[in-house]
């Protein structure tokens, strides 16, 4: 008997073995970050991530894991990723950013909270990392109770369009040059404005990231726009990420509150003054 499979056998077969060797969904596609691929393989493997009720808590699980790598140190951990267009991103901050707003808050609500509770004391990475969450976990809050939808292409396809750094680029700087954006040529005046970052335009790593590109990404905001986002203000303050053409909100309507008149006042009876006899 001949082991050969006939063609049109052959034929047929093909098909299933396509099936069978394509990649899954979800898995990891150019432009993605190394550093939330790791985060994202730990979080993945957590039989939390599988019985999870809504996208909150997955967003969670993806958070603690972030939050069990250093905070500084050198080389940079897990926990940071490095884009270009999006300067250093705290996952640990993007993450709880998403899951407030993906869970309903308001986002620019939710931004403003977190500013006025730091008092502006904060690094270049916090206010754009804040920002950027609360910017995913909008986006994703439509899909907030479907745990059938996965949120990893979704997250793949955010950071994607920030252009993140490979790992062998963020292990050749150190910490301060990439996540405060410091180096030995900077004074202490510089030095004490690094940890006093007031917006959530992120810090410029072109320089360091796309030498050649510094003639367009001169700034954070240049940087941002070339991903299609902008910062925008709350109060005055330049804390949120919008995606660029996105008009603002519309302003809450304010509930007229009756006001209750006081009653007026009765008037008083007149009195009347007693007649006093004259003597004759």
């Amino acid at each position: 008997m001949s082991l050969r499979l006939p063609l049109i056998a052959l034929l047929f077969c093909l098909p299933s073995l396509a099936q069978e060797t394509s990649p899954p969904s979800g898995t990891p596609t150019a432009g993605t970050a190394p550093s939330l691929e790791r985060i994202i393989a730990a979080a993945t493997q957590m039989p939390a991530w599988r019985s999870a009720r809504h996208q909150v808590e997955r967003l969670t699980i993806l958070r603690d894991k972030a939050l069990a790598q250093k905070d500084r140190s050198d080389p940079i951990s897990d926990r940071y990723v490095i884009t270009l267009h999006g300067g250093p991103v705290d996952l640990v901050r993007f993450f709880g950013l998403a899951r407030i707003v993906c869970g309903g808050m308001d986002r620019r609500a939710a931004l403003l909270k977190e500013y006025q509770r730091e008092k502006g004391e904060v690094c270049p990475d916090d206010l754009p990392s804040n920002a950027l969450g609360a910017l995913f976990g909008e986006e994703l809050r439509p899909h907030m109770r479907d745990t059938g939808h996965d949120l990893l292409p979704d997250l793949r396809k955010f950071f994607a369009a920030l252009q993140p750094a490979d790992d062998a680029t963020v292990k050749s700087h150190g910490f301060q040059r990439l996540i405060d954006g410091l180096g030995a040529e900077n004074t202490e005046e510089q030095r004490a404005a690094s940890r006093s970052w007031r917006t959530a335009e992120p810090l410029c790593l072109a320089p360091v990231l796309a030498p050649s590109l510094t003639a367009t990404l001169t700034s954070g905001e240049t940087a941002l726009h070339a991903a299609g986002l902008e910062t925008r203000r709350i109060q005055g303050l330049p804390i949120v990420i919008e995606r660029i053409g996105t008009p603002e909100p519309e302003p809450k309507p304010t509930r007229a509150v009756p006001v209750k008149e006081a009653p007026a006042p009765k008037p008083k009876p007149m009195r009347v003054p007693k007649a006093v006899a004259v003597p004759e």
